[in-house]
């Protein structure tokens, strides 16, 4: 174990805005790498923090605890993208090497609840997001996609000698036989690289001997099926005899799973190319331990047909006839991206959707169950590409190191059902039973009964009187507060209709008991009668109709656009009644609008014909409050106005106090120059607190001279509808209006009262 001078860096920063990339390749233009921002909580230092109902320092967790996390800043800076590993055969030391936009960090967790950067090795030419790490004989082999890069091979003996971290080190070679490579594949068992994507030898194997680190020397090559994009290569154990022994390299090659006997480099030898149905970018895969299965992805059909994150089981018993016996389809809808076997557990990098680990304890039938993840982007599991780029899981200790394209390095460890090790203290919070090594994670119990770092769920307002008053709360924080009631008014009608008027939105009830209002609003005018008369108030802390947003579009700078590529993202503060936005249409026809939660769920759908222009667009949705809402069009035409760069966006946009329309899905440069679709939002509060009522009264003087109204007919209720006009006869949780036999409309919001 090293030790280095504590610095007090473990302090999790607020990602910034992030440059949105592209990739030219020989056979294929790749989609955006998009950077999304999310933020929840700043941390100060911290240490190892366990699993516990299934959340780990603020991210959803299972069979995974997170030991501790490495800010981009801190690491060097840029985004992270690749991630490999190495343990200094001198003292055990383990390190993980870290690639980011600008170059790769050398960092040191032999502690890994205080990692240390101990070097930094810059970009040999440019920045790039693509840059790729493997490690042999005490020597990392770096490449990357920025021109003129070639491969940095670096001795990390050296390490161990650096007294004062972090330092700025040299490559200690450059093999320049390529310009630009997407990734760099070893067999160590034979000491031979194999640069994949680059401009040789039409994007295929590129062979290198590395036996002697310093010299790389080209050996041969493979071009036969045009690109690969990342591989695999083994000393091959498998069951397929005819090469027992032989050197395989298992492919990705865009759109097929590609096998090449490569034992001879100088007559690298086509084994067979599979494709299969639906194939977009046949991107990354691992074979199981002895051989007999290789587990793959397709980085773009999450996107492009809209499926969760889906993992592909070739049986390759034969690899001659490669047999795709079975796919595993998440939960999720996040893309896949790198993934490795360790044993019989399949550790993926699934952008937004994190860590997930697979068992493949049943992979013969074609079948793979998800036993652990972490989800280091919890704000949602859109099918972008922000989140995890990698993971490497193949240290002694166990360490679990994951890159964060955005936020930094996350040292994550399994536990649970997954580790033997837990807490063994049977007097702590978090005893586990099944533990047979202390991990040093126990912890004691806080004032409501719960694990230190837990939220303090018994804490609250105590008062059933009150509007904040908590059913769970056995500790009273001094919060409770309620509404005070109005005063009392008493109005003589003489001879015009009185109006009474208040200093809030109160809800104007019928009798003393009456569940439902007949009007909301600071003020009220009773009907003219010729008898007393009364009207019971309350107080109410809620809004309503508040408008926010966009308030129009500025037709100078935005378009049409397909609908549901992007769209707005909102947090709610309190629960909610969203009642309509407007969209201007191109065209007429059926639209439909979705709002999704934070877990990227539909929760709720509306459709509505729409004509060519402006449409309000009435949706009538409750929403607790919450953050990381999303609303879009579940579908791409009629398409709908959106203002872009030069509309001078203002973000957040905030619906009074109620709510805000925080950001969109897009990242990068025009995260916050977009503006989609949405415009003149309407929010009400779904849920106020209201006072105890009180009663109004009006009293009538002599009216034998006052000529009644010719309208003074017994007023009477007609009909209630909803705001798509359609009648409701038992209302509840929800926007109505009332029509009346004299032609008066009144507007009420249906809820419980509190």
């Amino acid at each position: 174990m090293r030790f280095y001078p504590m610095r007090p860096y473990l302090t999790r920063p607020l990602p910034g805005q992030h440059p949105t990339y592209f990739r030219t390749m020989p056979k294929f233009l790749s989609p955006p790498i998009f950077c999304l921002f999310f933020v929840m909580t700043s941390w100060g230092a911290w240490g190892q923090t366990p699993c516990m109902n299934g959340m780990a320092g603020g991210y959803p967790c299972d069979n995974l605890e997170l030991m501790s996390f490495l800010p981009a800043s801190v690491a060097g800076g840029g985004d992270m993208n690749d991630i490999w590993g190495w343990v200094d055969p001198a003292d055990s030391t383990e390190y993980v090497l870290l690639g980011r936009t600008n170059g790769t960090a050398f960092i040191d967790i032999s502690d890994p609840v205080n990692p240390v950067v101990v070097a930094n090795l810059p970009t040999e030419t440019s920045s790039s997001m693509w840059r790729d790490i493997k490690v042999y004989d005490n020597h990392a082999f770096i490449v990357s996609e920025a021109g003129g890069h070639g491969m940095q091979v670096v001795d990390l003996t050296q390490l161990g000698s650096i007294s004062n971290p972090p330092q700025t080190i040299e490559a200690d070679a450059l093999y320049t036989g390529w310009g630009n490579a997407h990734n760099i594949v070893i067999n160590e068992s034979t000491g031979r690289a194999y640069g994949v994507g680059t401009g040789t030898f039409d994007g295929g194997l590129h062979i290198l001997d590395i036996s002697d680190p310093i010299n790389p020397t080209l050996i041969g090559e493979f071009s036969g099926d045009g690109y690969t994009h990342d591989a695999q290569v083994v000393s091959y154990i498998g069951p397929d005899n005819n090469f027992a022994g032989k050197e395989i390299a298992f492919c990705c090659n865009e759109n097929t799973v590609t096998i090449v006997d490569v034992t001879d480099p100088a007559d690298a030898t086509l084994i067979s190319a599979t494709g299969y149905d639906n194939a977009f970018y046949t991107h990354q895969g691992w074979l199981t331990e002895d051989h007999r299965y290789f587990i793959a992805n397709d980085e773009l059909d999450e996107q492009n047909l809209g499926i969760n994150t889906t993992s592909f089981i070739w049986d390759v018993t034969d690899l001659s006839a490669p047999q795709l016996i079975g796919t595993y389809v998440s939960t999720s809808s996040a893309i896949d991206h790198n993934m490795y076997v360790r044993d019989t557990l399949i550790y993926q990098s699934n952008y937004r959707a994190g860590l997930r680990i697979l068992n493949t304890s049943n992979i013969e039938n074609g079948t793979l169950e998800e036993v652990g993840y972490f989800d280091v982007y919890p704000a949602n599991d859109a099918p972008q590409f922000s989140g995890t780029w990698s993971n490497y899981p193949y240290f002694p200790s166990g360490i679990i190191a994951v890159s964060h394209i955005e936020e930094g390095l996350f040292l994550l460890r399994l536990s649970g059902d997954l580790s033997d090790e837990g807490c063994t203290d049977p007097t702590a919070c978090n005893y586990d039973a099944s533990a047979l090594e202390d991990n040093g994670s126990c912890l004691g119990f806080n004032d409501c009964g719960g694990c230190e770092g837990e939220a303090l769920f018994c804490i609250g307002c105590t008062d059933i009187a009150s509007c904040n008053y908590s059913e769970v709360a056995t500790i009273d924080d001094g919060s409770c507060f309620a509404l005070e009631a109005p005063d009392a008014q008493t109005a003589v009608q003489t001879t015009e209709p009185v109006t009474f008027t208040v200093n809030s939105n109160a809800h104007w009830f019928d009798s003393a008991t009456s569940e439902n209002p007949i009007a909301i609003g600071s003020s009220y005018t009773l009907p003219f009668l010729t008898e007393a008369q009364s009207i019971w108030v309350a107080n109410s802390n809620g809004a309503y109709d508040q408008i926010g947003g966009e308030s129009a579009p500025d037709f100078s700078n935005g378009q049409y656009h397909t609908n549901n590529a992007n769209w707005l993202i909102f947090n709610v503060h309190e629960d909610v009644l969203f009642e309509s936005v407007e969209v201007y249409s191109e065209g007429g026809g059926p639209q439909t609008i979705e709002i999704l939660n934070a877990n990227s769920e539909v929760i709720d759908v509306v459709t509505q014909n729409l004509n060519a222009g402006l449409n309000v667009f009435a949706l009538n949705v409750e929403l607790a409050a919450g953050d990381g809402y999303q609303i879009r069009s579940g579908n791409q035409q009629p398409l709908l106005w959106r203002d872009d760069n030069g509309a001078e966006m203002n973000y957040p946009y905030a619906i009074g106090a109620l709510a805000d329309i925080v950001s969109t899905t897009i990242s990068g440069e025009n995260q916050y120059t977009y503006y989609y679709f949405y415009y003149n939002w309407k929010m009400s509060s779904s849920d106020p607190c209201l006072s105890d009522p009180t009663e109004f009264t009006v009293t009538v003087e002599d009216v034998s001279n006052v000529e009644a109204p010719q309208s003074a007919a017994p007023r009477t209720l007609v009909k209630t509808i909803d705001v798509t006009g359609r009648e409701v006869r038992n209302p509840a949780h929800q926007m109505v209006f009332r029509l009346y036999s004299d032609g008066t409309t009144e507007k009420a919001i249906v809820g419980d009262r509190n």
